[in-house]
């Protein structure tokens, strides 16, 4: 099944904020006119291109100029979501080479500079998707009076709570242990110890985690190959019987993990999944064994059976999250 695309239409304005959605490959910027819903002028840059984020956000700074025709502008805020803890001044993203001091950042660019975790941004899109940008997957729904759960591999793995009136709960659930549910997973962890101390989940369910499962399943087969993300969606458009099933097992421990975080969370308002690598292997999704294995949770069988849980289609979910920080600033 392939994910539609959303497109959001826009009216330039000469007074502007910038947000962005700071991962661990890429660096996403876009401007928001002073009171508008959605975000535009999207520019994606490769973080290993720049040193610094500071360099790519003057970079789109910059580029505003040329996207506007050389319009006069003003620039009020900047919002960055950003993929990794953002407590302290200086904040270091886990997942690519940038750190930077959000004082440092406010002073050059010249204007107030929110920064808030990504995920927090993932959460806070939610209220501002069309219908159509979440893809349910039965008849449960959410009554709007529950905690709600968002989860996102891709470059790494993020995890945000956000409770019924609203406040999100910061998390890096993704660095816990991985805990193998069959004698297979068990199979892969022990491989896995070989190259990490500690197997967080993250090793497994984000882009490098797929390349992890395709290396081990090659050694469960005696066909020891290293192969990137990319070629292993390629391989198994091939039927490569290592991609296949690092494609599977992906899918059944994403959907343990995502059962346990509703019983931890007890999200009964719903889970959530995003991130960037879904889309691409959505193809290979089966909706109802994701459920079954979801729900599987012995005496808590009863609750995950009721969790509704969604996939959000958003084409820049980050970017959105950011438009909605800045409103409820407003607000």
């Amino acid at each position: 099944m392939s994910i539609p695309k959303t497109n959001h239409v826009f009216i330039s304005h000469p007074k502007i904020k910038i947000v962005g959605d700071i991962g661990g490959t890429n660096a996403r910027f876009a401007c928001v006119t002073d009171e508008g819903n959605y975000y535009h002028k999207v520019e994606i840059y490769a973080c290993e291109e720049f040193k610094t984020l500071g360099e790519a956000l003057h970079k789109y700074i910059d580029s505003l100029k040329v996207k506007l025709d050389n319009a006069s502008f003003e620039i009020s805020e900047v919002c960055l979501a950003i993929a990794g803890p953002v407590y302290n001044d200086i904040i270091d993203l886990p997942n690519n080479h940038w750190t930077f001091s959000r004082t440092k950042l406010q002073r050059s660019v010249g204007v107030p500079v929110m920064v808030i975790n990504d995920f927090t941004a993932q959460t806070l899109c939610l209220d501002l998707l069309a219908e159509d940008e979440l893809l349910w997957f039965d008849d449960m729904r959410p009554n709007g009076n529950g905690i709600r759960a968002v989860i996102g591999p891709g470059t790494g793995l993020g995890i945000s709570i956000q409770m019924p009136n609203g406040d999100i709960v910061p998390s890096e659930g993704g660095h816990i242990a991985f805990a193998p549910r069959t004698e297979h997973q068990m199979d892969l962890l022990r491989l896995l110890w070989t190259r990490y101390k500690r197997v967080s989940v993250e090793r497994i369910l984000s882009g490098h985690g797929l390349e992890n499962l395709y290396w081990a399943n090659s050694c469960l087969a005696n066909d020891e190959k290293e192969i990137n993300a990319p070629d292993i969606l390629d391989l198994a458009h091939k039927n490569d019987p290592h991609a296949l099933a690092a494609i599977s097992d992906f899918f059944q421990i994403l959907a343990c993990f995502s059962g346990d975080m509703a019983m931890t969370a007890w999200a009964a308002d719903g889970v959530y999944l995003t991130g960037g690598i879904l889309p691409k292997l959505w193809e290979f999704f089966d909706v109802e064994k994701f459920r079954e294995r979801f729900q599987s949770k012995g005496r808590f069988t009863s609750f995950c059976r009721t969790v509704p849980i969604a996939l959000n289609k958003a084409e820049q979910p980050g970017l959105l999250g950011c438009v909605s920080a800045l409103q409820n600033e407003r607000a």
